[in-house]
This record gives structure tokens, sequence and C-alpha cells, in this order.
């Protein structure tokens, strides 16, 4: 339990004095901020909520009070109670992602614990079992505090803009039940993410092995019923024999053919070469001397010596590049030769497929083209049915989702229902109808809830109802604490205030709220308020920390 408040900032003004208020003590059961009798605003009975919120782990004393730009900075220091063991802690404005451990002075330790670890440990320390969320979630939603958004009477599991769904799941989570459903959630999205990117890439085209449409499947078994046709005309055409073979055998025997070609090409150029070197070899291009002689007939003025000279010199350098060009005719024939038995092996290779060596590489092409066209067509209907399957997968997955679900909404539904016409038949002797919350699907087959009394539909019933909601979620389940700030009680009518009363004082679990104008209601009301008082607070010096800066002249104090 939280046992205790310290703050240097709260003060109290007396006479020209702020004096401090010291430390501020709990109790198990109903803690009271109680307000003056004329009910003023801006005392500080919110502000201290929060800051028993702050003290759970809660951020919205910092973030949504504007305490710290008239006071400024300042320290929390409060303590825990679990049994007999005493817990001691500070936490700053300044720095509020951090809790201090401190001594049983509120010296700090130097131990720190970020929030998040801090409101891991108030969890395991409330010896808290069955809840599947977080500390905070569950806190937070049961602190009704001014300003912090989650007092919609008329929808009490909501913060303000929150989808049902989502405070469905977070209710789900605190009986402990959302783990029995969160399989078959994950299913139902794995299948559901699948059927939508399915059909998303087939519509854009990252995916073109799925038909897209039953008018599509149609199409392509008329085109595929065509291409078999064309394909027994030209297998007919051919060996018979090759209507046996498979279209990954056909694949490889094009495959191979058209390596063949590429091979017999490359031999055509390595002949070439051999039959030009070997012309050189032979000195088929020299010119001899009987050449020579017959070219003086023709042109008397030649300087036959001087040709015959020249002459000499190419048969040296033929001489010299002999062995040269020897060598090249010997690397030639070989490169041939190994070509050759390459040619050999692909065509061996293509009778163990069961193809002839004659089959034309045109023919391999036409019906490798035909075959695979045929198993593209196949393919898209295949995957067409395949995300049929897909679909009714992901239809029965959400069925069986949303049945689970209702199966569990149901068991929570009459856990609280029961639960409030017991506290409901307290306060009204049994006299008047409870209110009544209900789960059902919405068409998108999203969770929904309804809540209230049809019966009577006025404001002050309709905050009673949200009153005896959280009481009974307090009784029946593992929430630690509860918060009502005043604005919970505005408009419910005396009757039922003094009964809720005595609903707050049965319970063992804490309870803190704020209340004012006490002498307004029954003396039994009035009464309890004045014991489980823990601070009072009243305007013109009685405010949380001595001073209002809604008043002008108290700004500069």
């Amino acid at each position: 339990m939280l046992y205790e408040i310290e703050c240097d900032k709260f003060a109290e003004k007396i006479g020209d004095k702020l004096v401090p208020r010291g430390k501020i003590q709990f109790h198990d059961g109903l803690n009271t901020v109680l307000g003056d009798k004329k009910a003023e605003n801006s005392i500080g009975k919110s502000t201290f909520l929060l800051i028993v919120d702050f003290c759970f782990g809660g951020d919205d004393y910092t973030e949504k009070s504007n305490v710290v730009t008239f006071v400024g900075h300042h320290v929390i220091n409060f303590t825990f109670k679990f049994g007999t063991r005493m817990e001691w802690y500070s936490r700053s404005t300044l720095n509020p992602t951090e809790v201090q451990i401190c001594d049983s002075e509120y010296h700090p330790t130097g131990e720190v614990l970020k929030i998040n670890d801090f409101n891991r440990h108030l969890f395991q320390a409330y010896q808290i079992q069955t809840v599947q969320t977080s500390w905070r979630d569950l806190i937070g939603r049961y602190a009704r505090i001014a300003g912090r958004h989650n007092d919609n009477e008329e929808h009490p599991l909501n913060y303000v803009g929150e989808p049902a769904e989502k405070a469905i799941i977070a209710l789900q989570k605190i009986f402990g039940v959302y783990n029995l459903v969160k399989e078959y959630q994950d299913f139902y999205e794995e299948r559901n993410n699948r059927k939508n990117i399915r059909k998303k890439a087939t519509e854009l085209g990252e995916i073109t092995t799925i038909a897209k449409t039953k008018k599509q499947v149609k199409e392509n078994e008329k085109e595929i019923k065509k291409l078999e046709q064309d394909l027994t005309e030209l297998l007919n055409k051919e060996d018979s024999s090759i209507a046996e073979q498979d279209t990954e055998n056909l694949d490889k025997a094009a495959e191979i053919k058209g390596h063949i070609a590429t091979l017999k090409r490359q031999r055509t150029r390595l002949v070439s070469q051999l039959n030009a070197v070997e012309s050189n070899l032979r000195g088929g291009l020299t010119p001899t001397s009987d050449d020579i002689i017959e070219l003086r007939d023709y042109f008397p003025e030649a300087d036959i010596a001087k040709l015959e000279t020249i002459e000499n010199f190419h048969k040296k350098m033929q001489n010299i590049l002999t062995s040269e060009m020897t060598d090249e005719v010997k690397k030639l024939e070989a490169l041939i030769s190994a070509t050759n038995d390459d040619v050999k092996k692909m065509e061996e290779d293509q009778r163990k497929l069961g193809i002839p060596t004659h089959v034309s590489k045109k023919f391999l092409d036409e019906t490798v083209s035909l075959r695979n066209r045929i198993t593209f067509l196949r393919q898209q209907n295949e995957g067409y049915e395949s995300s049929k399957i897909l679909k009714a997968e992901t239809k029965d997955a959400k069925t069986r989702l949303e049945n689970a679900r209702a199966e569990q909404l149901e068991i929570v539904e009459t856990m609280i229902n029961q639960e409030m016409v017991r506290m409901n038949d307290f306060i009204y002797n049994g006299t008047q109808y409870a209110p009544e919350i209900h789960f059902s699907n919405t068409r998108k087959g999203t969770p929904a809830y309804s809540f209230g009394c049809q019966w009577n539909t006025g404001t002050g019933e309709n905050y009673k109802n949200m009153i005896i909601y959280d009481l009974s979620i307090l009784k029946i389940t593992e929430l630690p604490v509860l918060i009502h700030d005043s604005l919970v009680f505005k408009n419910v009518a005396d009757l039922p205030i003094d009964k809720i009363m005595q609903l707050y004082l049965q319970s063992q679990k804490q309870i803190f709220i704020s209340f004012d104008k006490q002498e307004a209601y029954t003396d039994f009301t009035s009464e309890t308020l004045a014991k489980t008082k823990v601070i009072f607070l009243y305007d013109n010096g009685g405010e949380l920390f001595g001073w209002s800066w809604k008043n002008k002249n108290k700004l500069n104090m």
C-alpha cells in the first residue's frame, strides 16, 4: 500500500506564514482528500490525486499539470508498505523518468530505478498474478482524475479517442483471459496478412503466377486446351518418341542444342585460322624466281636485283617464323579436336535424354515455349485456387477468433454484471435495475460494448453506474487501487452517495477520493469523509501549496 507522501512545497498559510504540511499518511481502504463546504476549485484536490498517481508511476502530474510553472520543480518523497517491509522513494518533477531509492529519512542511497523498472517492481510487489497487462495500463484506467480523459460515464472502459477494441483488450488483460484469445488473434492476423499481401502483389503484378479473377481462370483453361493441340501437332511432325519426354528434358535438350551450335561455330573459326596458318607455312604466298623472271618480261626497267634481295629477306623471315607457325598449327589442331570431343559429348548427353540429335533447335525451342506457357497458365490457375483456400482459411480463422473472444468476454461480462447487481441492490435494496455491460461485434468483426441502464439514463445515474462498475472491477480483479476525483460525484444523488461510501469502506484495497461540500450530505457521509480524511484543503491559504495561482495578487508570493 502507499503509506505516506511528503513534499517541502506542501504548505498551509497560518497568519502570514506558510507552514509545511509535513508527512501525509494513508491507510487501507478509503482515503479522502477533503475540500471545504464552498466546493472551491483550484485548491489542489485533483492535483493531490495526480501526485498520488505520480507515486504509482504515472506521468500526468508533470505532463498535464501546470504546477511546475507556478511552484517550480520539486521532489515528491513517498513510502510503500508491503506487509512489514517499508520502501522509501523520491521522484523529481525535473527528472520524472527516474525514481531514487532512499533511506527512511528520504536521503538518496545512490540507487536509481528507471520509471519502467519501478513500475515493474510495483507490479511484483503487489503480487499480481493473473493480470496480463502493464502496471500503468492497469492503474491508469481506474485513476479517474480531472484532465486524464478517462471519466466518460457512458464508456467507462475508454480513454478519450481510444477505440473500443483497444479498451476491451485492456479489460481482457485485466481479467487474465487475453492470452487465451491472443493465439486465435495471432493466427487470424497471420492468415489475413498473407491474404492481403498476396492479393496486393497480384494486383500490382509483382506475382504473375496467380490468376486475378475466375474469368481469367476460364480464359487460361481455354488457352491451355489450344496450346496442347498445337503441341501435339508439332510433336507429330518430329520423332514421335519426343512426345513422351517431359518439359524438363526438353528444356535440357534445347540448352544442349544451343551449346552444340556455339561449339560448331567456334570450330569453324578455328578451322579457318588453321587453314590460313598452314598456307603461310607452305609458303604459298611467297613469289618464286620464275615469278620474278616473268615480271621482267612485263617490266624491262624493273630493278630485278633489288627484288631478289627483298625476296631473300622474306625467305629468311619465313624460316624464322616456321617454328612458331608449326606450334600454332598444333595448338589450333588441339583446340579443334577438343571442340569435336565436346560436341560428341553433348550429343551423347542429348541422346541420354531420349532426344535424337537430328532434332532441330528451332523445334526444341518451339516445344519448350509451348510447354512453358501451358505450365505457366496452370500455375496461375493453381495460384487462384490457393488464394481461394487462403481466403477461406482467413474467414474460418476470423470466425474462430470471434467465437473464442465472445466466449471469454461472456465470462467477463457475467462476472461484472453479477457484481454490479449485488452492489446496485445494496444501494437501492433491490428496487432498481442495475447497470449492465454487454459485448458484441461490429460489422467489421471488431469488438464493441454498451454500458448503462436502459431504464434510467440520467447524468447522475450514469456516474453512479460508473462508480459501481469501478468498485466491481476493484473487487473481482487484482486491481490494487482505485482513484475517484470529485467530478465523479457531482451529479449523484444523496442516497446513492451514502451507500457508495459504505461500499468504499467495505474494501480492504486502497481507494483515494476527493470530495467537498460534506455538510451538504447526510450525517453518515459527512462522518465517513471526516474519519477517512488524509488532507483538508480550503480557499485563502488552505490550498495544497498554501496559495492559489488563480488569484492575481498571489502570483508574487
